[in-house]
């Protein structure tokens, strides 16, 4: 790993390793959460494995089935059959707030990874109740437009000047004016800014990964020291959703292919957790993220 010069979304250059940056963000995450060091005694699993061992599989979705322009990774959709042909409890649980459910289901249908609308747990809809809570009208959204479907359904308009100071994020964004227009709202008084995808780096098919939702939120964090509110992995409440959605109490296992979020999330909320390796953790980077994150899986995933 190299330091080297880098282009921020907000137009700004920093220089950084990117790996260092992105452990920041998620060292920080443990630290909102207080999560305590998890190291397991990690051991090579095989998907039949994990079957043989588990009545319910949570699911991430982008990066573990699927990416952009719904490429299908490899071994991915002979995973999901053989997991849904053993009648096991499925779900997606998903930080994925930029894409409507709808729109997932569509896409899912496409790939052919088909999962109910009950299966899918997304970072998105955990919004409504603190939106509702908070009485949150109206808010400076940073996204794609589908996205825009979540604040709906908590009943909060897009406002590029929101009388709340309030900046809700699901993507990045490359125009500077906008990280520019969000630091001003947000240097207002009593500001919010409401990360709905904290997801910090994401993987790219035959490119490297790139910062993603939750870098893009830290920036604008570093730039107002604005009080921030997460929703999705590696926070518990969307964990907690998806066990609740279960029949019952279950040996749970939850798959994978980001250290923090999906690791670090589910074993925080006492779920066994399979990391895919190679994907949004490269195995030449896996013992160092582990070590400065301070947790290990419960398995490493040898094929999928």
């Amino acid at each position: 790993m190299t330091t080297k010069q880098t282009q921020s979304k907000s137009g700004a250059s920093t220089e950084n390793r990117m790996e260092s940056f992105e452990r920041e963000i998620y060292t920080r995450y443990f630290e909102i959460a207080g999560f305590k060091p998890m190291k397991n005694d990690t051991r090579t699993a095989s998907l039949d494995y994990l079957i043989s061992h588990y009545e319910a599989f949570f699911f991430d979705a982008f990066g573990t089935f699927y990416n952009q322009k719904n490429y299908i990774y490899p071994g991915a959709r002979e995973a999901y059959n053989k997991v849904r042909q053993s009648k096991k409890e499925m779900r997606l649980v998903t930080n994925a707030a930029s894409q409507s459910i709808p729109q997932m289901l569509e896409s899912l249908k496409i790939m052919g990874i088909p999962f109910r609308e009950r299966e899918i747990l997304s970072s998105g809809d955990l919004f409504k109740d603190f939106a509702q809570k908070n009485a949150i009208r109206e808010a400076f959204y940073i996204g794609r437009p589908a996205g825009i479907s979540f604040l709906e359904k908590a009943g909060v308009s897009h406002s590029y000047s929101p009388e709340e100071n309030t900046v809700i994020v699901s993507a990045a964004e490359d125009d500077p004016r906008i990280f520019e227009a969000a630091v001003q709202i947000l240097k207002g008084k009593n500001s919010k800014l409401i990360v709905l995808n904290p997801d910090a780096y994401a993987p790219r098919i035959n490119s490297p990964r790139e910062p993603v939702s939750g870098a893009y939120a830290h920036k604008l964090y570093k730039a107002t020291q604005a009080k921030t509110f997460f929703f999705g992995k590696p926070f518990p409440e969307l964990f907690e959703k998806a066990i609740q959605s279960l029949p019952r109490k279950m040996p749970t296992v939850m798959i994978g292919d980001t250290l923090a979020t999906d690791i670090g999330g589910a074993l925080a909320s006492k779920i066994d957790a399979a990391l895919i390796i190679g994907r949004n953790t490269p195995q030449k980077d896996l013992a160092e993220d582990e070590a400065a994150l301070k947790l290990r899986p419960t398995y490493y995933l040898e094929s999928f």
